[in-house]
């Protein structure tokens, strides 16, 4: 081996390999070797502190499949980005599924129930995937000591080969279908069918994408 190719094969260590590793292990994620990661992802489960004072709450698990590409830093999108990606599986029970060959850049997934991304689907830079209301609609509910319980939740599933466009929103209980395509700044408030393209506030169909 080549100087030249020894240096090169260390620097795609150092620079992909070795951080991928590291930023898994700090995020509590088992290691894959295929995945490529640039900058770190962040994970929440229930804290120390909240599992003291509802020790009910186990917090939810993270599955990833196989070559996962996940843009963290600034200038890995791009658009920019302008967060690291930011997985949030704090609820009881709640899980975050991500099939294989996903690209996710600077968004954040918030699973309380579940979040389901199929297969080769990429989530533009800033995008917001949440699968609950964080917070009751009406005021009383709010100012009750066990709020969380009025708080409406619904899973979301994302499928195969979609195309979520930046600064997308998806709400709770939306379903999108394969091969749909969701224009940047959209907010989906409802189920998107298989092979069309989305958009607006709230998104409504724009055309279907003929294969």
């Amino acid at each position: 081996m080549s100087v030249l190719s020894f240096l090169s094969a260390m620097y795609r260590v150092f620079t992909s390999s070795w951080p991928s590793w590291y930023y898994c292990r700090i995020s509590g994620l088992s290691y894959n070797r295929t995945w490529k990661m640039k900058g770190k992802l962040y994970v929440r489960r229930s804290s120390y502190l909240l599992r003291l004072k509802h020790p009910e709450i186990l917090g939810g698990s993270i599955i990833i499949g196989d070559y996962f590409s996940c843009n963290n830093k600034l200038m890995s999108n791009s658009v920019g980005i302008f967060q690291p990606c930011f997985f949030n599986i704090s609820a009881s029970g709640s899980k975050i599924i991500i099939g294989n060959n996903v690209g996710i850049s600077g968004s954040t997934i918030n699973a309380t129930t579940s979040i389901t991304i199929g297969d080769n689907t990429i989530i533009g830079s800033g995008c917001l995937i949440t699968d609950t209301d964080s917070h009751p609609i009406f005021a009383a509910e709010r100012n009750l000591p066990d709020w969380p319980k009025y708080t409406k939740s619904k899973p979301i599933v994302i499928g195969k080969n979609v195309f979520i466009g930046a600064r997308s929103i998806v709400m709770k209980g939306v379903t999108i279908g394969d091969g749909a395509v969701v224009g940047a700044g959209s907010v989906v408030t409802k189920d998107v069918p298989a092979n069309t393209i989305v958009a607006g506030n709230p998104a409504r169909v724009i055309k279907t994408i003929n294969q």
